[in-house]
C-alpha cells in the first residue's frame, strides 16, 4: 500500500482513499459526498467566524485590566495558533475544491517547491500542536490557581507564562524536525519524499497524530480538569465563613470559564479521534483489500462530517469567553463603548456621562 497518501489521514482521508482506488479491483466505487459537501459549505464559515472571534479575543486579553494576568498570554497566544489553524484549513480545503472540480494545475501546492513544502508542513503541523498544548497549560495554570492560591508559581506570573509558551514552542517543534527532512515536493503535492514514506508515516502518525495531538493532550486535560473540579467541590464543602476559602472561591469563575475551553476541546476532538483509530485499525487488519476498500468508502463522510466539529474547537473560544467569563464581559463592552463614544463625541463628556455608559 502507498503509505504516501495517508500522511495527513487526520487532516484528509478522502486523499488517500481517492489516491488509493486505483490499486483496487473496484475503482469506479465511490464514497458518498454529503460528508464532503458539509465540510466544503460550513468550514468556511467557522473559519470566518472564528477568525473575527479570536482577533476581539486577542484584543479583549490585551485591555488595560487582563494584560496583567498569567492566563491571558496564554489565551492571547491560543487566539493566534487558532486563527492560524483556520487559516491552514482553508487553504486545504480551497486546495480540495481545486481537485475536485480537476484543476490541479491552480492548486495552492502547485508551484510550491521542496522548501516551500518543507516549511507550510512543519508550520501548518506546529499550529495544531500548540492549540492542543496551549489548552494543557491553562488547564495546568487553573489546577495551580486553585489548589496553590497563594502560592506565586512560575505558572501565575507572566514572564513565566511567556517563557513556558517559548518553551513549548521549541519543545513542538524539536519533535516535528523530521518534516524539514522528509517532506517535498512530488507530482505538484506536498508528501512524503518516497525514500522516506515509511519512517515518515510511522512518525506523523504515532508521535504527532496519536501521542501529541490526541492521547497525552487528553490525559493530561482530563487529569487536570478532574483535580480542579475536586479542589473546587471540597472547597465548597468547607464552612463559608473560611476566609481563605472564600478567596480561593474568587478564582472559580475564571476557572470556569478555562474549563469550559477544556472540555469543548474533548467534545470536538473525541470524535475525531475515534474514527482516526477506526481508520488505523482498518489499515492494519489483514482484512482482504476489497473489505478495506468498503470500510475506507464508508468512514470517508464520517470523517468528513467529524473534521467539521473538530475545526469549531478553534473558532468558539470567544464565545465561551463571552458566556462563562464575566470579566472578559466587562472589558468587551468597555472596549467597545469606549470606541463609541470615541466615535460619537469629541471627546468632551464629563466623567460622570462616561460611567452612565458603562
Amino acid at each position: 500500500m502507498n503509505y504516501s497518501l495517508i500522511q495527513d489521514l487526520d487532516q484528509n482521508i478522502s486523499t488517500f482513499m481517492n489516491g488509493t482506488f486505483d490499486m483496487f479491483p473496484y475503482a469506479d466505487m465511490q464514497p458518498a459526498k454529503w460528508g464532503w459537501w458539509i465540510k466544503e459549505c460550513i468550514t468556511p464559515i467557522i473559519v470566518l467566524v472564528g477568525i473575527i472571534g479570536n482577533c476581539l479575543s486577542f484584543a479583549v486579553m490585551k485591555s488595560r485590566n487582563l494584560r496583567k494576568k498569567s492566563y491571558s498570554h496564554f489565551l492571547c497566544a491560543l487566539a493566534v495558533f487558532d486563527s492560524l489553524t483556520l487559516i491552514g484549513r482553508q487553504v486545504t480545503l480551497v486546495d480540495e475544491v481545486y481537485s475536485h472540480l480537476g484543476i490541479g494545475h491552480k492548486s495552492v501546492f502547485y508551484h510550491f517547491n521542496d522548501a516551500a513544502c518543507k516549511t507550510y508542513n512543519f508550520l501548518e503541523h506546529m499550529c495544531y500542536l500548540m492549540s492542543s498544548w496551549l489548552i494543557v497549560c491553562m488547564a495546568a495554570e487553573r489546577v495551580v490557581a486553585v489548589c496553590l492560591p497563594f502560592k506565586k508559581t512560575v505558572l501565575r506570573t507572566q514572564t513565566g507564562a511567556v517563557a513556558i509558551i517559548f518553551s513549548l514552542f521549541v519543545i513542538l517543534s524539536y519533535t516535528q524536525v523530521f518534516r524539514f527532512i522528509m517532506i517535498g515536493s512530488y507530482m505538484n503535492t506536498c508528501q512524503a519524499m518516497e525514500s522516506f514514506i515509511q519512517l515518515y508515516v510511522n512518525l506523523h502518525i504515532y508521535l504527532y497524530q496519536f501521542t501529541l495531538i490526541f492521547i497525552l493532550p487528553f490525559l493530561l486535560v482530563f487529569v487536570f480538569n478532574t483535580m480542579v473540579l475536586y479542589q473546587i467541590y471540597r472547597v465548597r464543602r468547607e464552612a463559608s465563613s473560611n476566609s481563605r476559602s472564600r478567596v480561593v472561591a474568587r478564582t472559580h469563575k475564571t476557572t470556569f470559564m478555562l474549563l469550559a475551553i477544556s472540555i469543548i476541546y474533548i467534545i470536538t476532538m473525541l470524535p475525531l479521534v475515534i474514527i482516526s483509530i477506526c481508520v488505523h485499525i482498518a489499515l492494519h487488519s489483514g482484512k482482504p483489500i476489497m473489505e478495506v476498500q468498503q470500510m475506507m468508502i464508508s468512514i470517508q463522510p464520517w470523517h468528513d462530517f467529524v473534521s467539521v466539529i473538530s475545526f469549531v474547537n478553534y473558532g468558539i473560544n470567544f464565545f465561551i469567553y463571552v458566556v462563562s467569563g464575566q470579566s472578559f464581559r466587562f472589558e468587551l463592552r468597555r472596549m467597545i463603548f469606549s470606541k463609541e463614544r470615541h466615535s460619537s463625541t469629541s471627546g468632551t463628556r464629563t466623567r460622570e456621562e462616561v460611567m452612565k455608559l458603562q
